[in-house]
């Protein structure tokens, strides 16, 4: 009696797992794709310049 038990305890979760899964797959048409690590890239800016080095003064040897 203990595997009739199990048998139907699994075909219970499977049907329970398949009606999940048909209702997720129904309400996923209906929102928006979601794109995740997208890299965002501006097609009109301009590589950043860097910025002129300063030049160091020339140190003063004290006598």
């Amino acid at each position: 009696m203990g595997q009739q038990h199990r048998k139907e305890t699994k075909r219970r979760r499977r049907s329970a797992y398949i009606k999940r899964q048909k209702e997720i797959a129904k309400n996923s048409l209906n929102a928006v794709p979601v794109q995740l690590a997208t890299k965002v890239v501006k097609a009109d800016a301009e590589p950043a310049k860097k910025a002129p080095a300063k030049k160091k003064a020339p140190a003063k040897a004290e006598a």
